[in-house]
């Protein structure tokens, strides 16, 4: 099953660029910002520790306002990653002006991505919601 997985998103990910086209033709994607789906950063990581919560749209997205309200406070917390796939959740966050926080579209379900985005952002901890 694992195989058929990584066999069809290999497939997706090759029709991507084409997909993504469609999508910012449609302006359901960020034009300046749509990179990021392949891992091509618009906010550097910086130091210190990293939590990194993900939402896949704007209803998760608004679920978590309340604790980036209080980890913002929070000198422990020097970065909050929040990821998420849709153009309406990132201006969600936004709106907020938070410091701490960086918003970045979730990168497209490859092993090549997921590790390079991995390995760039180094959480400390992630949640998944």
């Amino acid at each position: 099953m694992l195989y058929i997985y990584r066999v069809l998103i290999n497939f997706i990910f090759v029709l991507s660029p084409i997909i993504v086209l469609a999508r910012l033709l449609k302006k359901k994607e960020d034009f300046k910002r749509f990179k990021e789906k392949f891992c091509f950063f618009s906010e550097k990581r910086g130091k210190g520790n990293l939590i990194w919560f993900h939402g896949a749209s704007v209803g998760e997205i608004k679920s978590i306002i309340p604790i980036l309200e209080k980890l913002e406070k929070n000198k422990i917390v020097d970065k909050v990653l929040i990821t998420s796939n849709t153009l309406s959740s990132s201006k969600i966050i936004h709106q907020f002006k938070f410091k701490k926080v960086i918003h970045q579209f979730f990168p497209i379900d490859t092993n090549f991505l997921s590790k390079k985005f991995l390995n760039y952002w180094r959480p400390s901890i992630s949640f998944f919601y």
